[in-house]
């Protein structure tokens, strides 16, 4: 099922049928329904970025993955998505895709940017109460079994695999 969204307002997810939806549309978000998860192609915008992590919450009820992990699949999700906002020119539009699969030994998360180059590590405790980012590669760290940065057409995907007790 692809399912092209537009339009704004409180969403909550459902699942139907055992499988995803949203049941509002939301503007520039394209979802198509995977085996076991979502890919969703987007401009960035509060209100995708708002539906891409409902999306990721309503996995344990659609597909089965752990409550748990999927609260972290969404954390990790945002963290990323966010940093390629951050890393992106400030007047054009920044295109991504997140893909978020329940697979057997927990959730993998996906992101897909065009922002150039590496990740890279700031020296940032994560406690700080000072720091305004910096934060990111170390949430990866602490909520990830592994992560992987790789190219892919749009530029590079940051994937990253949670993985269940």
């Amino acid at each position: 099922m692809t399912v092209t969204v537009h339009g704004t307002g409180t969403l909550s997810p459902i699942a139907v049928d055992g499988r995803l939806a949203l049941s509002r549309p939301v503007p520039g978000l394209v979802v198509t329904e995977q085996r076991r998860g979502f890919r969703a192609e987007m401009t960035a915008s509060l209100e995708a970025f708002s539906a891409v992590r409902t999306l990721i919450r309503s996995l344990s009820t659609a597909y089965g993955a752990n409550r748990e992990l999927g609260e972290s699949a969404e954390l990790v999700a945002s963290e990323l998505m966010g940093n390629v906002v951050r890393a992106s020119p400030e007047d054009e539009p920044v295109p991504l895709i997140v893909e978020v699969y329940a697979v057997s030994t927990g959730v993998e998360v996906i992101v897909h940017d065009a922002v150039p180059g590496q990740p890279s590590r700031c020296d940032v405790a994560l406690d700080s109460t000072e720091a305004l980012s910096g934060r990111g590669l170390h949430l990866l760290d602490l909520l990830t079994d592994r992560w992987t940065v790789e190219p892919a057409p749009l530029g590079k995907k940051i994937r990253c695999h949670l993985r269940s007790a």
